[in-house]
């Protein structure tokens, strides 16, 4: 009697489903889980909201002089890649930042420039159509 044997199969596609599935519902809620916590927890503070770079000037290739302002004091720090140095505390506000409010930080001129790239994309696509 001859009898078929069928190849043995080491990794059944209810195999895979079973170490898939939970792989995916770990990683879903990992996601849920930061999403609700970033949504719903207004306790935590708003990264860089009190300190702001006024200027920064380099000196040589890896020094440079920088101005900062924190809580409404400015402060002239030297930078090297080895140290921070803290060179003066102004009481007063050294520059008058007023006339750079209409100036958009670099993150908005980003966000400008891909908004008129993609218009600008949309419109040639018109244009060839």
């Amino acid at each position: 009697m001859a009898e078929t044997e069928e190849p043995a199969n080491p990794v059944s596609e209810l195999d895979l489903f079973q170490v898939v599935m939970p792989m995916l519902m770990v990683v879903s809620l990992i996601f849920v889980l930061a999403w609700l916590v970033k949504r719903f927890n207004p306790k935590l503070p708003a990264m860089g909201k009190d300190i702001e770079l006024l200027s920064s000037a380099p000196l040589s290739n890896q020094s440079r002089l920088t101005l900062v302002r924190v809580s409404g004091k400015d402060i002239l720090l030297g930078i090297t890649p080895s140290q921070i140095t803290l060179l003066k505390d102004f009481d007063a506000p050294v520059v008058d930042r007023s006339h750079v409010k209409g100036q958009a930080d670099l993150a908005e001129q980003f966000k400008k420039l891909l908004r008129s790239k993609s218009d600008g994309d949309k419109s040639s696509e018109k244009a060839d159509a």
